[in-house]
């Protein structure tokens, strides 16, 4: 695991990116199946639910008409930032732009609902769970929370 994934270049508004092999391939492997499921558009899915909230919870009709006029710009942008994810994993070291720090902190985002939904994440964090698989799935939730608080930090001040 890269110690410091996140570095502001001296200077400028320019912040890299080090990521290992492994975490370069789980990430691209996440944002995949977040794309998957963006292009999908199974409004069944909870996990899109979440990606794409009714904007009036007590009004079914009126959300719907909202989620006409905005999940697919939405959506749009969502698949758009995740691609920009995936072009700057190509190399163990990147540059990241303020439009590509932008559309990483959107993206780790995304991924931590989706992820935070199947795993069923409360206020109180990741359920306690004996299952393996489920275990697995919090320790790379709450890495992504890393890497996202990482970024943060390493962000120019404005």
């Amino acid at each position: 695991m890269t110690l410091v994934p996140f570095v502001r270049a001296r200077g400028g508004d320019e912040v890299r990116v080090r990521l290992d092999a492994d975490e370069r391939g789980l990430l691209a492997d996440l944002v995949g199946q977040l794309l998957g499921l963006l292009e999908k558009g199974d409004e069944g899915d909870p996990a899109l639910a979440r990606l794409l909230p009714a904007a009036y919870r007590d009004d079914d009709e009126a959300a719907a008409e909202f989620r006409r006029f905005t999940a697919g710009d939405l959506t749009r942008r969502k698949v758009e930032n995740g691609r920009a994810v995936l072009a700057s994993l190509d190399a163990p070291e990147t540059g990241l732009d303020r439009a590509a720090q932008q559309s990483w902190l959107r993206t780790l985002n995304d991924l931590r609902l989706t992820l935070g939904e199947r795993l069923g994440v409360t206020a109180d964090g990741v359920a306690p769970s004996g299952d393996p698989q489920l275990r697995a799935m919090g320790h790379v939730f709450d890495w992504l929370g890393y890497l996202q608080e990482a970024l943060l930090r390493s962000l120019p001040k404005r």
